[in-house]
């Protein structure tokens, strides 16, 4: 049913092999090598598992992680190799519909690679593969209970301009693969550009504009003279368009303030929309040894097609967080050992739409690095 899968997965996976080789090949001219690892384990308190409009259900959940990197560097190359593991069991909960919470498991594997060219310029390719998987699954198949696996192959060229400033093209392939709900499944191409900046040593600014064009599996829908929506023949088409503004600042704490404005243009009645999004970033050490990291975000979404109920317009709810807040205080308690607290509050108004969620989630972790 899907044709595109299988070649597109060989790329991504052989692009990741290529890119290895190419790093390994740069350490045999004469670069280097470094590994590094860390170790997460925590537990999680979400008083809201199942994203729920209403009716909540709060409930606990052991986490543990693994991030690994492999590093090869030349004079003129550098490649990167990281792998990601990570695994969430919740506690069982006992609701009187039967709801369960089931544990995620999340493989990702990303590779990249850039090398400078001749003259100003510098080229770099990359992929990036993530599979999720969900055992012991609700049997009503809730959003938040979806596995699913996703891959892209990344090619960039950067050339340095005069006055401090750097022109960066890209072109990314991506394509998404649902476990159970497969008319999302997408394939999008997204050819793109950035100019960035700097005014000082320390205060960067940037601004780009990238194209997606995304297929869905899905077919459309097509409003009728009584109002109502009736299904259509082609296959869902969008076409994006995405202008990002952004400020940079670092000396002695970080501070990242970007703004995008993203337009949609679909060919499936409920899905055209117009999304301003404005995120915050902010790092700094505070007395007693303690770092904080924060990040806000927030965005206004307006649809441009009226329906009389709610439509699915994304279905990766854990990464669609419409407004929120994330705040982190961690401390290093030995030379390899680090303690953290994280506070994150959801407000999710737009991955379905007119059933929106709201959720706080509290995670406490120790981190090892070796």
């Amino acid at each position: 049913a899907h044709s595109y899968t299988r070649p597109i997965t060989t790329v991504s996976l052989a692009a990741l092999i290529l890119l290895l080789a190419s790093g390994c090949t740069s350490t045999a001219a004469g670069g280097g090598f470094s590994a590094e690892s860390r170790v997460n384990t925590g537990w999680e308190y979400d008083d809201n598992v199942f994203e729920s409009s209403s009716g909540k259900t709060a409930g606990g959940a052991v986490t543990a992680a693994l991030f690994s990197r492999l590093k090869f560097s030349s004079p003129a190359a550098l490649t990167l190799l990281d792998y990601n593991l990570g695994y969430q069991a919740h506690h069982r909960l006992d609701s009187d519909d039967g709801l369960v919470a089931g544990d995620v498991l999340v493989n990702r594997l990303n590779a990249h690679s850039r090398r400078r060219l001749g003259g100003l310029w510098t080229a770099g390719a990359g992929g990036d593969l993530k599979v999720r998987n969900v055992y012991r699954k609700n049997r009503l198949n809730l959003l938040s209970e979806e596995g699913y696996t996703r891959g892209s192959a990344l090619l960039t060229a950067t050339r340095r301009l005069g006055g401090n400033a750097a022109l960066r093209l890209d072109y990314r392939l991506t394509f998404c693969n649902f476990e159970t709900f497969t008319t999302f499944d997408y394939v999008s191409h997204s050819p793109g550009g950035k100019l960035i900046r700097r005014l000082n040593r320390n205060t960067a600014l940037s601004f780009g504009y990238t194209y997606i064009r995304r297929g869905y599996e899905r077919t459309v829908n097509v409003r009728a003279g009584d109002g109502s929506l009736v299904r259509g023949n082609g296959r869902q088409r969008d076409n994006l368009h995405l202008l990002e503004a952004g400020v940079s600042y670092s000396k002695g704490m970080l501070f990242n303030f970007t703004w995008a404005l993203l337009r949609n243009d679909s060919n499936n009645y409920g899905f055209s929309y117009w999304n301003n999004r404005f995120t915050l970033l902010f790092a700094d050490r505070l007395p007693g040894g303690l770092f904080l990291n924060a990040y806000l975000f927030f965005e206004l979404k307006r649809y441009s097609d009226e329906t009389g109920g709610p439509l699915l317009v994304d279905i990766l709810t854990e990464e669609n967080d419409n407004n929120g807040a994330v705040v982190k205080l961690s401390r290093e308690l030995a030379g390899t050992l680090e303690a953290s607290l994280t506070v994150a509050l959801y407000r999710n108004e737009s991955s379905i739409r007119e059933l929106n969620f709201r959720k706080n989630v509290i995670t406490s972790a120790l981190t090892v690095r070796f």
